[in-house]
C-alpha cells in the first residue's frame, strides 16, 4: 500500500507545485478535507437533506484537530476560524459531478483528484480573501497588507514578518513558472504553495520562549523537514542472509 501511495504522490507532484511532502502541512489539508467537504456534500444540489436543518447540525457538530503547532496555534486558530466559512464556500464551488460517487480512497486516480481539489480550494479561498488575483497569482500588496494584519497578533513575529512574506511570496510566483498559459483547466498552484510556505516559516523559526511543548515541537520539525517519509518496504525473508552470502 505504501507503494502505491508513494507512486501517487511521484506521478502528481511533476504538475503540482506543492507536492505534498509535508506530513504535518498534509494533515491540516486532511482535517479541511474531511470538514468541509463533508458539508458541501450535504448542501450539493443532488442532496435530498433540508439545507437549513444541515447548517445548525454543522453549527453543533465539533470536528477535532490535531495539534500541528510549535508556535503561533492561537494565530493559527484565528486563521482557521476566520477561513472556515470561505473554505465551506470553496468546497461547495469545486464540487464536481463525481463528488457523491463512491470509490477506492487510496487508488492512484483518488488521491490525484483530492490533491487537484484542494489546489481548486485554496485558489478560491484566497481570490475571495483578495490576496489572489483572478487567475490565482499573488496580489502582492494585498497580500502583504493582510498578513501585518494577522501577524500583529504575534510580536515576535514582527522582526521576521518581512522576510517570511517575501519567501512565500517568491515561491507563490514560482510555483506557476512551469505552467503552461494556455491551460485554463488546471487550477493555480500559488494558493496552497503560499500557505505550506507559511506554515513551514511559522513552525521552523519559532523562538524558544514561544514553544510550549519542547518535545513535540521537535517531532513536528522533523517531520515538516523530512522527505523521505514514504518509507520503502522491508526486504523479503531471507533477503539480507542471500545478499551476505553472494558478497
Amino acid at each position: 500500500m505504501n507503494n502505491v501511495v508513494a507512486l501517487c504522490a511521484l506521478l502528481v507532484a511533476a504538475v503540482t507545485a506543492y507536492n505534498f511532502e509535508d506530513p504535518e502541512f498534509n494533515a491540516i489539508l486532511a482535517d479541511d478535507f474531511e470538514e468541509f467537504s463533508n458539508s458541501a456534500t450535504f448542501l450539493h444540489p443532488r442532496s435530498r437533506r433540508d439545507e437549513e436543518a444541515v447548517t445548525e447540525k454543522e453549527k453543533c457538530h465539533h470536528h477535532h484537530r490535531r495539534q500541528h503547532a510549535c508556535c503561533a496555534a492561537d494565530l493559527m486558530k484565528k486563521i482557521h476560524g476566520e477561513d472556515a466559512d470561505l473554505k465551506r464556500e470553496c468546497f461547495k464551488e469545486t464540487a464536481g459531478k463525481d463528488k457523491l460517487e463512491k470509490g477506492d480512497p487510496f487508488s492512484c486516480k483518488e488521491l490525484e483528484r483530492r490533491k487537484e481539489r484542494i489546489t481548486c480550494v485554496m485558489q478560491c479561498v484566497g481570490q475571495k480573501m483578495g490576496i489572489l488575483d483572478s487567475q490565482g497569482d499573488p496580489k502582492e500588496e494585498e497580500f502583504e497588507s493582510s498578513l501585518k494584519e494577522s501577524f500583529s497578533s504575534e510580536p515576535w513575529l514582527a522582526s521576521s514578518q518581512d522576510k517570511v512574506i517575501s519567501t512565500c511570496l517568491d515561491e507563490g510566483r514560482n510555483a506557476t513558472a512551469n505552467r503552461d498559459a494556455a491551460d485554463t483547466t488546471t487550477c493555480n498552484p500559488a494558493g496552497v504553495k503560499i500557505a505550506h510556505c507559511l506554515y513551514r516559516e511559522i513552525q521552523l523559526n519559532c523562538p524558544a520562549e514561544q514553544i510550549k511543548d519542547e518535545k513535540a515541537c521537535s517531532r513536528i520539525r522533523d517531520r515538516i523537514r523530512g522527505r523521505d517519509f514514504f518509507q520503502p518496504p522491508p526486504p523479503p525473508p531471507g533477503a539480507s542472509e542471500e545478499e551476505e552470502q553472494d558478497n
